[in-house]
């Protein structure tokens, strides 16, 4: 990717966080435990992750009302041979940027599907 692409990309990934909706502490801590569990078994099929709590932050200006500050969508990171895939959840499905779901009421079936959709691994 070159340097246009680049300035390109992080300039849409700011658009598309501004857009992501505010949830409640509540919910946004439900997200994260089951982002916790689907963590705790990728890292028990030796893949390494990293869970992301995420908060928009918006500067108030005098220039009219500006959109809410607060907890987005957290986000497991995880480092795979072919890069990072980062993984969210509604509550009822994980979702990946590699555009594959799975539900979220089985971490272990979910990790088993990221585990098996790596380079070298045996399904």
């Amino acid at each position: 990717m070159n340097h246009a692409d680049q300035a390109t990309r992080g300039t849409s990934d700011r658009v598309l966080a501004g857009r992501q909706p505010i949830l409640s502490q509540t919910e946004a801590d439900r997200r994260m435990l089951l982002l916790a569990d689907l963590q705790s078994s990728l890292t028990g099929l030796g893949i390494r992750c990293v869970l992301a709590r995420n908060h928009r932050i918006v500067m108030r200006n005098s220039k009219g009302p500006s959109e809410p500050s607060g907890l987005t969508d957290p986000q497991l990171h995880i480092f795979t041979p072919d890069g990072t895939c980062i993984a969210t959840t509604d509550g009822a499905s994980y979702r990946l940027t590699s555009g594959h779901e799975c539900p979220a009421s089985d971490p272990t079936a979910a990790a088993a599907m990221i585990h098996s959709r790596r380079p070298g691994s045996r399904a």
